[in-house]
């Protein structure tokens, strides 16, 4: 079998199965928005015949990685699942009435078995206590350095493989997860609820790519955080008025100066308190609080900051933190 790579296949003016976590907003790399201004400028791009990857494409080490092994992992997981695999896929899956599409990192042949769990394995079946590997199955690579886990995280291949088994029709997907030296195999079949989020917010974000297409007008989503608000409007247009807050926005504005006047006088005590406690430990890297019973409530250590090497930056030798761990071993309200 080739181990040719295929690179992907959806287009970015449409949305695609391995977005579907960042417009679900659990994305830890990209938000709604994110995937918005990335089709806005596809189309852009359509608009004026010129090429470019989208704005908020990944490109890392960490990526380039999980591409190098993906048909590694793909076949090993193959292997362990004791199926065929076909990791040699040309062309897009494209839903037969949304607007939604995907790659496929391959195709199983299912055989028809049922299966659970199985740990010493590393295959875990999620969502339910067996799984029949009837007919064709999606299956995905996946590359973390996240700790072990028996069950994947929403963002890294369930939600991508909902909308994968929407696209092909396929009721089963396998997702193999390599940690490191470990591999886990994730077996998922169709979940309803998901599926019909995904129809919701496919059809929402559709709804706002027309708009951009027809008026020119960008319908954003309610930013995340600040982050993404800062993102999404970039930077003021001249000449605006002054916009005027409706009560709830300015009483949020009130809320928003009492919660930095709060945070500020947390913050001295903190450190006040922090102080206080350093000086009492001096020399010495760790202490105990106990409480009247003279029982042990915590265990505070004062370490060291980490260095920083010279080929990094200017070096900074290792210096006492400026902060103290703290771990509870009693629940305690008041000493």
């Amino acid at each position: 079998m080739s181990d040719q790579i295929i690179g992907k296949l959806s287009d970015d003016t449409v949305m695609s199965c391995s977005r579907l976590p960042a417009l679900f907003g659990i994305s830890s790399f990209s938000t709604p928005n994110d995937e918005l201004r990335s089709s806005f400028e596809a189309v852009d791009r359509q608009a004026s015949k010129t090429n470019g990857a989208a704005h908020n494409r990944v490109d890392n080490f960490a990526t380039r990685a999980g591409n190098h092994n993906e048909n590694f992992i793909l076949n090993e997981g193959a292997k362990n699942l004791m199926l065929q695999i076909d990791t040699q896929i040309t062309e897009r899956v494209v839903h037969p009435t949304l607007p939604l599409q995907g790659s496929l990192d391959g195709i199983l042949e299912g055989d028809g078995r049922i299966m659970t769990s199985e740990p010493s394995k590393g295959i875990f079946v999620i969502g339910q206590d067996e799984i029949e590997l009837d007919g064709p199955g999606v299956a995905e690579a996946k590359l973390t350095q996240d700790r072990i886990s028996q069950e994947p995280r929403a963002y890294r291949g369930p939600v991508q493989c909902q909308g994968l088994m929407m696209c092909t029709g396929y009721r089963w997907s396998a997702i193999f997860t390599s940690y490191g030296t470990t591999l886990h195999t994730f077996l998922i079949s169709q979940d309803q609820a998901t599926q019909m989020k995904i129809e919701q917010d496919v059809i929402d974000f559709q709804s706002r790519m027309n708009t951009y297409r027809k008026e020119g007008l960008r319908d954003w989503y309610p930013a995340l955080h600040v982050n993404d608000a800062a993102a999404t409007y970039d930077e003021p247009e001249k000449g605006l008025e002054p916009v005027n807050l409706d009560d709830e926005l300015s009483q949020m504005v009130l809320d928003l100066q009492e919660a930095k006047r709060t945070e500020k006088a947390v913050k001295a005590l903190q450190s006040k308190y922090t102080a206080r406690i350093m000086d009492y430990m001096g020399k010495h890297d760790m202490a105990l609080a106990k409480d009247g019973n003279g029982d042990v409530i915590a265990e505070i250590t004062w370490g060291m900051s980490n260095a920083i090497k010279e080929h990094v930056r200017k070096a900074v030798p290792a210096r006492r933190a400026k902060t103290l761990k703290i771990i509870q071993t009693k629940d305690q309200e008041a000493i």
